[in-house]
């Protein structure tokens, strides 16, 4: 799906003339071009999903965090950084994040972070839908005017995100009776 794909389908949601472009100077293309960044960094960083967790090692980096004997650089491709693990066992360590640094006691380890994937074509189609229903809330606002428009593609989007996140856990191997574990952390947030 390209974004172009994506911007028409959320476009058709609200009822709205699909673009030939994201570049065309019509209030609707102005609008999905805008937002299409940024909805797809929320969308990536709402769970867990398998397809965009990378774990990786710390690479020493030469500043410094206040309170903390090593830095280490924050990896350029990361939305947001999920866990720091120590390189001896895997145990879960102490660590503070300060602009593009790492900050930990330790002198090595791994990071686990949320990648920004940018391709919508390397999306799970479960997760592209959840996309496409997320970029029509965020623009109905604007485009149409209605908060009951936004209301019921919200929770459309809550329902599209549910079930993709039941997708992923069936797809990462974790047993199925996980599922309602997941979801009720997810719904916590």
């Amino acid at each position: 799906m390209t974004e172009l794909e994506a911007a028409n389908r959320a476009l058709m949601l609200l009822g709205v003339a699909p673009i030939g472009s994201l570049a065309d100077l019509t209030q609707a293309a102005r609008v999905m071009s805008i937002l299409m960044d940024g909805t797809k960094k929320a969308v990536l960083c709402e769970f867990p999903w398998p397809f965009v967790l990378r774990i990786v090692p710390l690479a020493r980096a030469s500043g410094s965090v206040p309170g903390y004997e090593y830095a280490f650089v924050r990896p350029a491709d990361a939305l947001d950084i999920q866990r720091v693990y120590s390189a001896v066992g895997n145990a879960p360590m102490e660590y503070r994040i300060v602009g593009g640094l790492i900050g930990a006691h330790e002198s090595a380890g791994k990071v686990e972070y949320v990648a920004n994937v940018t391709d919508l074509n390397d999306w799970p189609r479960s997760i592209q839908e959840c996309f496409v229903t997320r970029l029509a809330a965020d623009a109905a606002m604007t485009l149409t005017g209605s908060p009951d428009v936004v209301s019921l593609l919200l929770r459309r989007y809550t329902a599209a995100a549910s079930h993709a996140q039941e997708v992923s856990v069936v797809e990462e191997g974790n047993p199925i009776n996980r599922r309602a574990d997941i979801r009720n952390s997810y719904s916590a947030r």
